[in-house]
């Protein structure tokens, strides 16, 4: 999610600011791989976990880690989907032919609906369910959002291509 963030910061701010962004996710996600490959995993936790349902399995060996490494993960996946379904939001309200983004707003929000699901009901199966909604949705709103810059560019090649002809 950060560097999807990211890329809407690109999109849609000062260029300095999107450099400032870019780096933070840069250094969370250093120091995210560093302590990763240092602070040792506890393999038991991971073997006793998916020795069972696959969606307790994953909730469990969350736990192999501790959260010294878990936080810039954490702090990552926020900052990054914030970014990225406030700039949808955003960008379909300054200019509301771009629908595209409603897609791309959806697909940011199901992983983050899903992710809270797990806290709130205790079932990590409903994350999965989510998170390929999320990815559905931001696919389809890619694939909108190409078609639509395609549209406008032929409609810009066309008025350019009648005023140099006089039309």
């Amino acid at each position: 999610m950060g560097l999807l963030g990211a890329g809407v910061m690109y999109l849609l701010a000062r260029k300095r600011w999107a450099d400032y962004f870019l780096g933070v996710i840069a250094l969370l996600s250093i120091a995210l791989a560093v302590t990763g490959w240092t602070t040792p995993l506890d393999r038991s936790i991971i073997v006793e976990s998916f020795s069972g349902e696959l969606g307790e399995a994953f909730r469990a060996a969350v736990h192999a880690y501790p959260m010294t490494v878990r936080r810039f993960a954490i702090i990552i996946n926020i900052v990054g989907g914030l970014v990225l379904i406030g700039g949808a939001a955003y960008s379909f309200l300054r200019d509301r032919t771009r629908t595209y983004n409603i897609l791309i707003f959806i697909g940011g929000l199901l992983p983050m609906i899903g992710g809270a699901a797990i806290g709130f009901f205790g079932d990590p199966n409903f994350f999965f369910e989510f998170e390929l909604g999320g990815t559905v949705f931001l696919y389809l709103g890619f694939l909108y959002s190409d078609r639509y810059i395609k549209a406008r560019e032929a409609k810009v090649a066309s008025a350019l291509e009648r005023r140099k002809t006089g039309e």
